[in-house]
C-alpha cells in the first residue's frame, strides 16, 4: 500500500523555514490515505461466527471490499474448525488474532462467586503465553507478515485494583496493531493514535444511517474509523443485515474518497506516514 502522492510531495525537503511552514500546512490539508483518499475505514468482525462466513464475506466480496476477521484458534481441532477461513484469507481479507482463550472480566460471569477466573486472575505471563500460542496456530494456517489483534470484550488490562496492569505492551511485541473500544464519535488520527490501542466503534444495533453518518464525520476529519461487528443476523451483539449492507454500499460507492482496508494494512500505512515525517516511534 503506497503513500499518497500528495504526502510524498509535501514531505520533500524545503528550501527555507517559510517554505517548511507552508509545506506543513499543505500536508495537514492533503489526503493522507492510500489512493489520495480523504479518510479510512476498517470493517472488523469478532469471534469467527457462522454468519460471517455465510453472509458477511459474500457481501464484502460482492462489493470488492476487504475486512478483518478475528479468530480464536482454541481446541485440539482448531485446524479443521478454521479450515473454511482459508479461502477468506486467500481472497485478501485479514485473519486477525483474538487470543486463544478469549478471557474477559469476571464481571461478565453470571455466578455470584465465579471463582478464580477472568482477567482479574490472569497474569501478564499467562496472557503473553496465550497470545503467543494463538499466533503460532494462526501462522500455521494463515501465514503473514504483520497481523492485528482484537482485545476480547475490548478489555486490555489484567489483574484488579492495585495489581491491575495493561497488557498493551505484550500486544505491541507481537502485532502491528491492536483494536479495542473507543469514545463514540471519535476516530483514529493517523499520526497520533496508539496503533496497539486503536479505538473501535461497537456497531451492534446501529442503523445504517448512523453507520454512514459516522463514516462521513470521520472522513471530514481525515481520520480512520474501525468498526467492530459481531453477528450480522441480529441478536444481543448483532446488527441487521439491511443496515450492514447500507454501510457497505456507501463505502463501495465512495471508494474514490474513502479507503476501506484491513486493520493491518492501514496500521502499516500509518507507520509509513510517521517514518516519512521522521517520527522516532515509527518502526515496529
Amino acid at each position: 500500500m503506497s503513500l499518497p502522492q500528495s504526502v510524498e510531495l509535501s514531505m520533500a525537503r524545503p528550501r527555507s523555514l517559510c517554505q517548511q511552514g507552508a509545506i506543513r500546512m499543505a500536508a495537514s490539508h492533503s489526503p493522507l490515505w492510500p489512493d489520495d483518499c480523504h479518510g479510512a475505514v476498517s470493517l472488523t468482525f469478532d469471534d469467527g461466527l457462522p454468519d460471517h462466513l455465510r453472509r458477511a464475506v459474500p457481501l464484502l466480496d460482492d462489493r470488492g471490499l476487504r475486512g478483518t476477521f478475528y479468530l480464536c484458534p482454541k481446541g485440539d481441532n482448531f485446524a479443521d474448525r478454521l479450515a473454511p477461513w482459508r479461502a477468506v484469507f486467500e481472497a485478501g481479507h485479514e485473519i486477525g488474532n483474538h487470543s486463544l482463550s478469549h478471557t474477559c472480566s469476571r464481571n461478565f460471569q453470571p455466578a455470584h462467586d465465579p471463582g478464580p477466573v477472568g482477567l482479574e486472575h490472569t497474569t501478564l505471563d499467562e496472557m503473553g503465553a496465550d497470545l503467543a500460542a494463538a499466533e503460532g496456530r494462526l501462522q500455521e494456517l494463515f501465514p503473514c507478515e504483520g497481523r492485528s489483534f482484537a482485545y476480547p470484550c475490548y478489555q486490555s488490562d489484567v489483574g484488579e485494583g492495585p495489581t491491575r496492569q495493561s497488557y498493551v505492551p505484550l500486544v505491541a511485541k507481537l502485532f502491528v496493531a491492536g483494536r479495542t473500544g473507543g469514545e463514540y464519535g471519535f476516530f483514529n488520527h493517523p499520526y497520533n493514535v496508539d496503533l496497539h490501542h486503536l479505538g473501535g466503534i461497537a456497531a451492534e444495533r446501529m442503523p445504517g444511517t448512523e453507520l454512514v453518518g459516522l463514516v462521513e464525520r470521520c472522513v471530514r476529519r481525515g481520520h480512520w474509523a474501525v468498526f467492530a461487528f459481531h453477528s450480522i443476523d441480529g441478536g444481543r451483539l448483532g446488527i441487521n443485515e439491511f443496515d450492514f449492507e447500507e454501510l457497505l454500499d456507501h463505502l463501495a460507492e465512495n471508494r474514490h474518497r474513502i479507503c476501506t482496508a484491513p486493520v493491518a494494512e492501514l496500521a502499516k500505512h500509518c507507520r509509513a506516514l510517521r517514518a516519512l515525517r521522521g517520527d522516532a516511534e515509527a518502526s515496529p
